[in-house]
C-alpha cells in the first residue's frame, strides 16, 4: 500500500473557488485520492505541523471543512527533535519555507512514498535537493499511480 502525505494546500484546494482548468483538475485528483484512501488503496499520514497550519486558516467555515477532511488520516506524526533538525537542514539547502520543510520532514518520518502539494514552486525547489520522499502534484500522482508508474 502506498503511503502519501498531503500538505495544507491540498486539503484547502477542494474549497478554492476557481474556474481555472488546472485548479478544477487538482480538485478532481484530490477527490480521487480521498476515494483511493476510503477503499484502502493508499494510506494517508498527517502531522502536528499540518494541524498547526490548518488551525491558521482564517475563514472558520473553510477551516472546519478542511479539518473534516483531515481527520480521516491514518496517522499523525508528532513534532520531534529529529523532524525539527531535518526541517532546518532542508531550509539550509534550499529556499523552502518553514512549514513546507516541516511537512517534508514529517512525510519522511512517516516513511511516505510521496508528499502531495499544489505548490509548483515547492515541487521545483524540492526536486533540486536530496529528499527521502518524492514531492509532486496530486494530478501527477494520480496519473503515475493509474498507469503503474514508479511512485
Amino acid at each position: 500500500m502506498v503511503k502519501v502525505y498531503l500538505d495544507c494546500c491540498c486539503y484547502c484546494r477542494r474549497y478554492d473557488i476557481s474556474d481555472q482548468k488546472q485548479v478544477i483538475a487538482e480538485v478532481d485528483a484530490i477527490s480521487a485520492i480521498y476515494c483511493m484512501h476510503e477503499f484502502g488503496f493508499i494510506s494517508i499520514a498527517g502531522s502536528e505541523a499540518l494541524n498547526d497550519e490548518i488551525s491558521c486558516i482564517s475563514d472558520p467555515v473553510k477551516r472546519k471543512k478542511v479539518l473534516s477532511d483531515y481527520y480521516n488520516v491514518d496517522e499523525i506524526i508528532g513534532l520531534s527533535d529529529s523532524i525539527n533538525l531535518r526541517s532546518i537542514q532542508i531550509q539550509e539547502r534550499s529556499n523552502i519555507r518553514m512549514y513546507d520543510s516541516l511537512h517534508i520532514a514529517s512525510a519522511e518520518e512517516a516513511c511516505a512514498a510521496v508528499m502531495l502539494t499544489t505548490d509548483y514552486k515547492l515541487i521545483k525547489m524540492a526536486s533540486r535537493i536530496d529528499l527521502k520522499v518524492k514531492v509532486m502534484n496530486p494530478r501527477s500522482f494520480i496519473f503515475q499511480y493509474m498507469n503503474g508508474g514508479d511512485i
